[in-house]
């Protein structure tokens, strides 16, 4: 066949007439020369074209973001960001179990060992070494080894020598200290001046095992806490609960008021809290911020 496949083969470079037509004017309208060769040249070039195009538009507009279910460039840089975040995140938390270690050691009465995390996982182990301790490590364990406000042994010593835990207490009232703990002056507790009419709460949870009016104590409030430990609150205006009543950490107790005097014992509107431990007086200061 003239116009077959093999026949474009073998004259694959020589020129045909491609004309178009009128069929009603049984004329034709236009022609060209063109070869199969020049043809598929042609749709060649114009593939490539596309092609690039394309390419262009994928690569230098957000075209991709555009479409459903296809990670652009968008999505990329919010899965690199989201990369970063949690190796920053993986890198604090080896620092923050470092420190834990080191503080760890420190209560042990040990050195704390030089082993900052590094960066990456892959970087040799160095070998730990043990650093001597600085003038700020030394101070920081006598805070937390000590028995003052700071400390983290959570017991104390009594004078006959039984040990009872350190627990957490809360002001009873709010005021200017004017008498401190000295069992020396028959003072067992601290003399407090409130500031001004106020509650008076419970420093920690316990029963009350005493509510009463006496000479020397006026109105006064004695409660018992775990672990061997009892809280006098004496010189209230006011008394609120009664022996058996079970209170919580904070809950109100009574009441005070500057000026009020229960008896002559005391200078006028003195609160006195007094803290027990294991039948021995505490320095209550040691265990309560007033101010």
């Amino acid at each position: 066949m003239r116009t077959g496949l093999g026949y474009l083969l073998r004259n694959f470079t020589k020129k045909h007439r491609v004309s178009v037509r009128d069929r009603e004017l049984e004329r034709e309208v236009w022609y060209m020369y063109i070869s199969p060769m020049r043809m598929v040249l042609a749709v060649l070039g114009v593939l490539l074209v596309m092609f690039a195009v394309v390419v262009t538009a994928v690569v230098y507009t957000p075209i991709l973001d555009t479409l459903p279910g296809y990670p652009g460039k968008k999505a990329r840089e919010i899965l690199l960001a989201n990369i970063e975040r949690i190796d920053s995140l993986e890198y604090s938390l080896r620092i923050m179990q470092a420190y834990s270690d080191n503080v760890a050691l420190i209560m042990e009465g040990k050195t704390p060992l030089a082993d900052r995390p590094t960066d990456r996982d892959d970087t040799p182990a160095s070998e730990k070494a043990l650093v001597p301790p600085s003038a700020a490590d030394s101070l920081l364990r006598a805070q937390l080894e000590g028995d003052g406000r700071f400390a983290l042994v959570n017991a104390t010593v009594t004078p006959s020598g039984a040990v009872v835990r350190r627990m957490e207490f809360i002001a009873p009232v709010k005021g200017e200290v004017i008498s401190r703990f000295d069992p020396g002056r028959n003072m067992f507790g601290t003399g407090i001046v409130p500031d001004g009419a106020q509650q008076v709460v419970a420093a920690q949870a316990g029963t009350v095992v005493m509510s009463q009016w006496t000479p020397e104590d006026g109105n006064t409030i004695q409660i018992q806490h775990g672990d061997n430990y009892l809280s006098f609150y004496k010189h209230n205006s006011q008394l609120l609960k009664r022996v058996g009543d079970r209170v919580e950490t904070g809950e109100v107790i009574g009441y005070v008021e500057p000026g009020v005097v229960d008896n002559a014992t005391r200078p006028s509107g003195e609160f006195i809290f007094e803290l027990w431990a294991d039948g021995h007086p505490a320095d209550p200061e040691k265990y309560v911020i007033f101010q």
